[in-house]
């Protein structure tokens, strides 16, 4: 646990060889019991990559200074399920004992980052968040970075596509995007519960659920000529077709023939169509 105040007799370099604690909580042989204490020294041959760390505190309870040697405990083996595209497999991941587990963050020290998606707890509940002892199981996936969802309009056509960028990345509206296909500009931004169209709203990418945005080069690059207007046909003969149509359209014109009569013995007959 970090302390806001700063100690007078801690040094304030960069790349300091032992790590920097403000405050702990660490067992009072005074009061018999573990409390808040005030790091006052750490001790150089303190080891931060085995949990080892040695220096003198003074207890925030009865003001007692003492020595102190901590050693944090050892790493948790955590079941996980890791999720990659339409593939699932299981895994294991060694999780420091106290880290605090929280679905939308990073298991912490996961190599590669792995993006916490839901927690099983021992107790068989599914929790948003838990501490590394009490989880049954993690459900990961890789954590590639930030998916934005994107709806690209052109015209009256209206494209979905997906694109992935760093979690800081920032994205504001006005901005272009890169994308293949053409130029595009975003119009809009989905965020925080919220939709965003004024010009200069800017979130990072992490915080964006989707971008809207609109071309502004006709026809893409690289793609075939967009027609704006309808062809107009150079005859009329052109235009008409004389193949049978669906039983939707209005059909082909045929030339009408006239009735037949019906002979007494219940044929028919054909008539000519000469006037008589």
């Amino acid at each position: 646990m970090s302390d806001p105040e700063p100690t007078s007799n801690e040094e304030e370099g960069e790349g300091s060889p032992t790590p920097r604690l403000l405050a702990a909580g660490l067992f009072c042989e005074n009061c018999g019991e573990r409390t808040g204490h005030r790091i006052l020294r750490l001790d150089p041959r303190s080891d931060a990559a085995t949990g080892r760390v040695r220096g003198v505190a003074r207890c925030r309870v009865c003001r007692f200074t003492h020595p102190f040697e901590e050693v944090s405990p050892p790493p948790v083996e955590v079941r996980t399920i890791v999720s990659d595209g339409a593939t699932s497999r299981p895994a294991r991941l060694a999780v420091p004992a106290g880290a605090r587990l929280a679905v939308g963050e990073v298991v912490p020290g996961s190599v590669p980052p792995m993006k916490i998606h839901r927690i099983d707890t021992t107790r068989k509940e599914r929790v948003r968040w838990a501490g590394a002892p009490d989880v049954s199981v993690l459900w990961v996936t890789p954590d590639v970075g930030a998916v934005l969802r994107v709806s690209i309009t052109g015209g009256r056509r209206t494209e979905a596509t997906r694109i992935v960028l760093p979690p800081e990345t920032e994205v504001a509206v006005g901005e272009p995007l890169g994308l293949s296909g053409g130029s595009l500009r975003i119009v809009a931004l989905r965020a925080r519960g919220h939709t965003w169209r004024r010009a200069g709203d800017r979130f990072t990418a992490a915080e964006v659920q989707r971008v809207y945005v609109r071309r502004t080069e006709s026809p893409p690059a690289g793609r075939s000529v967009w027609r704006s207007d309808r062809e107009i046909p150079s005859s009329r003969a052109s235009s008409t077709s004389r193949s049978a149509r669906s039983r939707s359209g209005p059909g082909v014109r045929r030339k009408r023939t006239v009735p037949r009569d019906r002979s007494a013995e219940g044929g028919a007959t054909v008539q000519s169509a000469a006037p008589r």
